[in-house]
């Protein structure tokens, strides 16, 4: 299971810093373009996905879960103003990365099978580890489609591609 999990941490850290590197080329005022998505801009999603891991990886790192309630409130873990700008999340997304690949390369094969638990709700590590890819591959798609709606070609970042770059 470790094998599989670290292979879908860098699967995602890989597609993060792929896209992020295509949507760098984009003026601000692309970045900033209210284009209907979720999050509104690409830059406002970039953020919503870096706030996400950084506050799943504080959580882990804490053992601690907190109340249901607060588990999608990004109101409680994102900067407050000025935000992160799309040059300062390339800067320090990569040790983001590493440090969510690391806690799970560190963990006793037993620990990823044990729940992080809170008042209301818990989760296996495992299954953590996979929502967090899998949330920021949900919200990168979204960026690659805010890209399309800019008529630009963005970055194929499919597992695939990534398997073909790192077997």
């Amino acid at each position: 299971m470790r094998s599989e999990l670290l292979y879908h941490l860098d699967y995602s850290s890989w597609a993060t810093r792929t896209l992020l590197s295509a949507c760098a080329e984009l003026p601000p005022e692309e970045l900033e373009r209210d284009l209907g998505s979720s999050h509104v801009s690409i830059l406002r999603t970039w953020r919503h996905i870096y706030y996400s891991e950084r506050v799943w990886l504080k959580r882990l790192q804490e053992d601690e879960m907190p109340p249901l309630v607060e588990v999608g409130d990004q109101s409680l873990f994102q900067d407050s103003p000025p935000e992160p700008e799309l040059q300062q999340l390339q800067g320090v997304w990569l040790s983001l990365s590493q440090g969510i690949k690391q806690y799970f390369e560190s963990l006793p094969d037993a620990a990823l099978k044990q729940e992080l638990t809170g008042i209301d709700c818990a989760i296996p590590r495992w299954r953590l580890a996979l929502h967090l890819v899998n949330h920021s591959t949900q919200h990168r798609g979204q960026i690659t489609s805010m890209v399309r709606q800019l008529g630009k070609q963005p970055p194929n970042t499919d597992v695939f591609s990534c398997h073909l770059l790192y077997p």
